[in-house]
């Protein structure tokens, strides 16, 4: 069993767990405190990514007992500081729903650039303005972290622990 750290520049940490099947656990921990885990086979496919809020993935590490990842030491990550890349997967009562990407503001609202959307028939980079955003698909946005902030407050807010 073996395990890599990969820093994704601009937008967390990558943790890949190869698992005794041939599959590989990768687990994204976002800048913006937001976790992924996706599972790819051994030919490489990728399934179904799942989404974890903050608090979420403390009760899961919690239920784990392996405690928090280990963090790189913070200067490696002074030059991104200003700077940062998100992945936020539209659920179906998200506003961007049925929006096309000229209609839905984000530039306007928040300064925020949509680099990508991620759909389950293939990927879009640079989408055209006329792009209709579809449940289950992921953008991904680039901009400055208060610019992306801004943009995770408007269009996919976390809700707070209860």
């Amino acid at each position: 069993m073996a395990t890599r750290k990969t820093e994704l520049p601009g937008v967390g940490t990558k943790h890949t767990l190869d698992l005794s099947t041939g599959e590989e656990l990768v687990v994204v921990e976002h800048r913006s405190r937001r976790w992924e885990i996706t599972r790819l086979s051994p030919e490489g496919e990728v399934g179904q990514s799942l989404p974890l809020q903050p608090d979420e993935a403390s009760e899961l590490g919690r239920i784990l007992q392996r405690g928090s990842p280990e963090r790189e030491d913070p200067r490696k990550q002074m030059l991104f500081e200003e700077f940062a890349i998100e992945w936020v997967t539209l659920g179906g009562g998200s506003p961007l729903v049925g929006e096309t990407l000229l209609g839905s503001g984000i530039r306007v609202r928040t300064g925020v650039s949509v680099i990508a959307v991620l759909r389950p028939n293939g990927s879009v980079p640079s989408p055209p303005p006329d792009l209709e955003f579809q449940a289950g698909e992921t953008l991904v946005v680039i901009g400055l972290r208060d610019q992306v902030d801004r943009f995770l407050e408007i269009f996919a807010p976390i809700a707070p622990p209860e």
